[in-house]
């Protein structure tokens, strides 16, 4: 049964006011916000929605309302936003983070711009696999440790220091510090992270920015 006008403008401000534009929306948290229509009925006004532009359809599962640009054109989504949704934060819940090349390449430790991005998140069932998100590749990890807010940077700061073989220079070292956010780290917590690393993350963190840990 073709949905009515009112439902279409009923659901459309419904999830603007919840996601906003230019934001993924995953169908999940659609059915979520729309309990009162049975899943059917809400991919038809979705298909609907996304026919009349609406709303775009990013990938499978994956729907957007379109920001505009400067000259009214319908803006892409950013991928980024769809994979650091899916696997590193979202709800307020932090539960991944970059490793990897790219982590490197974000402190300043590598020019190297990875084809492949990787993530470390407690949202993945496999050891590791790789996925596509629009037309990116990513090398999804799960991680041997619950990812929180607090443990996430560093954690990120024990990879960094798992690959290093030779002293910071002054900006790669302020860089660490932004990371983990310019402040004294809790001993106890670090422990718990060294735990998912070889000895020479913590060691290397220790000769570096060891006068932090309290």
């Amino acid at each position: 049964m073709r949905t009515t006008a009112v439902d279409r403008k009923e659901l459309v401000t419904r999830l603007k006011r919840e996601f906003g534009e230019g934001e993924p929306i995953f169908t999940k948290e659609i059915i979520n916000s729309w309990k009162e229509y049975s899943r059917p009925r809400i991919f038809q006004m979705l298909k609907e929605l996304c026919n009349d532009g609406t709303m775009s359809r990013y990938s499978r599962g994956v729907y957007y309302f379109p920001e505009t640009s400067f000259w009214n054109a319908p803006l892409p989504l950013d991928v980024t936003k769809v994979a650091e949704k899916r696997y590193m934060k979202a709800d307020g819940r932090v539960f991944g983070y970059y490793s990897g090349l790219t982590l490197l390449n974000m402190i300043g430790l590598t020019n190297q711009v990875p084809n492949t991005r990787e993530i470390v998140t407690t949202n993945e069932t496999n050891r590791v696999r790789k996925v596509v998100i629009g037309k990116f590749y990513f090398r999804i990890r799960r991680s041997k440790i619950q990812v929180t807010e607090e443990n996430a940077p560093l954690l990120q700061a024990l990879e960094i220091f798992n690959k290093i073989d030779a002293p910071l220079v002054r900006y790669q070292k302020e860089n660490i510090l932004a990371l983990i956010g310019n402040k004294r780290i809790d001993g106890t917590l670090l422990s718990e992270c060294a735990e998912c690393f070889p000895k020479r993350a913590l060691k290397n963190l220790m000769k570096e920015i060891g006068y932090l840990v309290a």
